[in-house]
């Protein structure tokens, strides 16, 4: 190193050193101002970036949220920004709602109900909101659904960026028909899952009481409750009709019944959601592999998720009579 340069470095050390100490007094100085102000030397907490929404802008964001139209995000951000002197983005609105606990969400689907149905359920949730647990242990509840090979009954939900749009991952499959489809019927009680029936043709009274004799029956004999047990369903034609009535009747069958629309007063309803989701795990090609997959779905289901389920009726009940016969998150 020449003479030159040496000397440039020291006069640069000089300068850095120089600096260093002219900042930290300017530190030392603020520190103690700050002691003598307030008596310690933490930092007074700092305003920070002034907010895009204040209290009232938030307040009017949540109104426009909870519109019975539930606007999206883009018309939201419209119509808030029609009240602001500083429009904010979509990006931020949903900032702030997810700030306010706000989900972005699939609708639930509900049935439509009536003032007639309506009056039914409650008049049915206070003829047995006195049963105890014990009382429904008697029951054995069935109901019959549909399963689709490829159409699922939940809607699923991803997070995804932009450019994974086309991904095969982030796609949904769709089908003509849903890519196949098979009726399954089952009971449960509160001692497990019981027999079930999985077939194609469309149902009817005379399948219906072949589903009595061969799956219903076994199941009583199965949990030996031949004595006092009660079958309830729902209220669809053919378990309505006379064929099927002459069969309750043959085979000594106690029907509990259900109002008509009230799924949440049936827990075997909860059931197909969990199967449902069991089946988005697995990819499903044809019917044959449908059949399969919902056996083993079924078969392993405990009697501890059953018991629940089924203990979970009074609280059903109760819940259905505090909102004056409306629908329940069940």
């Amino acid at each position: 190193m020449t003479q030159a340069c040496r000397r440039d470095y020291q006069r640069a050390q000089c300068v850095a050193l120089t600096l260093s100490l002219v900042f930290r007094n300017h530190l030392f100085q603020r520190a103690l101002k700050r002691y003598e102000e307030t008596g310690e030397f933490q930092d007074r907490p700092r305003a920070g970036r002034p907010k895009k929404l204040n209290e009232r802008n938030i307040r009017m964001l949540k109104r426009l949220v909870q519109k019975g139209e539930r606007y999206s995000v883009g018309e939201i951000a419209i119509k808030l920004n029609d009240t602001l002197n500083s429009p904010v983005t979509s990006r931020t609105i949903i900032n702030y709602l997810h700030r306010c606990r706000y989900e972005y969400k699939t609708k639930i689907t509900k049935p439509f109900l009536n003032k007639n149905v309506k009056k039914n359920r409650l008049n049915w949730c206070l003829d047995y909101s006195n049963w105890t647990i014990n009382q429904w242990k008697n029951i054995i509840f069935s109901d019959a659904t549909c399963f689709y090979v490829i159409k699922r009954k939940n809607k699923t939900k991803i997070w995804r960026t932009k450019d994974e749009r086309w991904k095969e991952s982030c796609m949904h499959v769709a089908a003509a028909g849903g890519g196949g489809r098979v009726d399954f019927y089952g009971t449960i009680t509160s001692e497990g899952t019981d027999c079930f029936r999985i077939y194609n043709e469309n149902t009817n009274s005379d399948v219906y009481c072949d589903i009595l004799d061969n799956y219903l029956i076994p199941t009583v004999q199965l949990y030996q409750m031949e004595n006092n047990y009660f079958c309830q369903h729902d209220n669809s034609k053919y378990h309505l009709s006379k064929q099927t009535q002459m069969k309750f009747h043959e085979l000594g069958v106690k029907v509990l019944k259900r109002p008509s629309k009230s799924p949440a007063l049936n827990p075997i309803e909860s059931l197909w959601t969990v199967i449902d989701n069991k089946l988005k795990s697995k990819s499903l090609s044809s019917v044959k592999e449908l059949i399969e997959a919902l056996s083993k779905a079924w078969l392993p289901i405990t009697p501890q998720l059953c018991q629940k389920f089924v203990f979970s009726m009074p609280r059903r009940i109760q819940k259905c009579i505090a909102v004056n016969s409306k629908c329940i998150d069940y």
